[in-house]
């Protein structure tokens, strides 16, 4: 199939991939999918990690929207996974960025059995740094309310008793294995220190065109876009997130209505991170076992 997918971002969650894709897609030899992470390689998505809107509806946003910009569905079918390339040309790469397939379980073994040719592109953050962005995240969206240590406590308690879920906070933060599972299927895998990518991207992105054997980059983007924010009414939005009524919310308000109240309920406040020592150290021990190479 000429329009195939055959280079995969493929995470981690809260590393700066969805700048990154867009720097990708201003690439002449690059096609990116109208949908940026369209996860048709996870089984199941949890919903901790997305649940789409109960007015979203997948087969018109394929017949009749497409190919606005979306930036997370659960595609279901392979019939709908090429309608998400079949606007491609003579581009050398057709790509999509899911951030969940790095740590699902069967994502690299499916990937495999889609295109065994495929290039791979991984972009690791410090463990804790990503595991409190992601906390950030969901505490933002209404989905925690919990403080960090005690969200810590919790996947700690989980990890000592093997039952910590792969898509937990720090679950995501845990590399070596993943890495290890995509290595045992693919050949060409490229792995891109999100820390670099702030800091030094023109090498960042010379690298990446060899790896690619493309052309240079004309425009790079550095910004790290998705970042969270504290709100200020963080029980009232965790409530609200439960019981449904953000959905209707978006639906009833224009964009624009939602990205005004948005700033107005936000703090520009930095959030620090906060745990007590035993916590840290029990972190640190965790991470010098399961992402021995990213750790700080």
């Amino acid at each position: 199939m000429e329009n195939k997918a055959n280079l995969f971002i493929v995470g981690a969650m809260k590393a700066g991939t969805t700048s990154f894709i867009e720097t990708l897609s201003t690439h002449p030899e690059i096609y990116v999918s109208p949908v940026k992470e369209p996860h048709y390689f996870v089984k199941e998505l949890p919903r901790e990690l997305y649940q789409d809107s109960r007015f979203f509806d997948l087969d018109k946003y394929l017949d009749h929207q497409f190919p606005e910009p979306l930036h997370i569905t659960k595609i279901k079918t392979e019939a709908q996974y090429a309608r998400l390339f079949s606007l491609a040309q003579k581009e050398t790469y057709k790509a999509e960025a899911s951030t969940a397939y790095l740590h699902a379980p069967e994502a690299a073994r499916l990937i495999h059995a889609y295109n065994a040719e495929a290039r791979i592109i991984m972009i690791l953050r410090d463990p804790l740094k990503r595991a409190f962005s992601h906390y950030k995240m969901n505490l933002s969206l209404g989905k925690e309310k919990r403080t960090f240590e005690k969200a810590m406590q919790n996947d700690l308690e989980k990890y000592d008793n093997d039952t910590l879920h792969w898509h937990s906070y720090l679950g995501m933060s845990c590399y070596d294995h993943a890495v290890k599972r995509f290595e045992k299927y693919f050949s060409h895998i490229h792995i891109i220190r999100f820390e670099d990518l702030m800091k030094h991207p023109e090498s960042v992105f010379s690298a990446l065109e060899n790896f690619l054997g493309i052309a240079p980059f004309t425009r790079i983007a550095t910004e790290h876009k998705n970042e969270s924010k504290a709100l200020r009414f963080q029980k009232l939005f965790y409530v609200l997130k439960q019981f449904g009524l953000k959905d209707y919310f978006s639906k009833i308000f224009s964009a624009t209505f939602r990205q005004w109240l948005f700033r107005k309920v936000t703090k520009n406040k930095k959030q620090e991170m906060v745990l007590t020592e035993t916590t840290t150290l029990r972190l640190v021990e965790v991470f010098k076992k399961e992402s021995q190479q990213w750790s700080s």
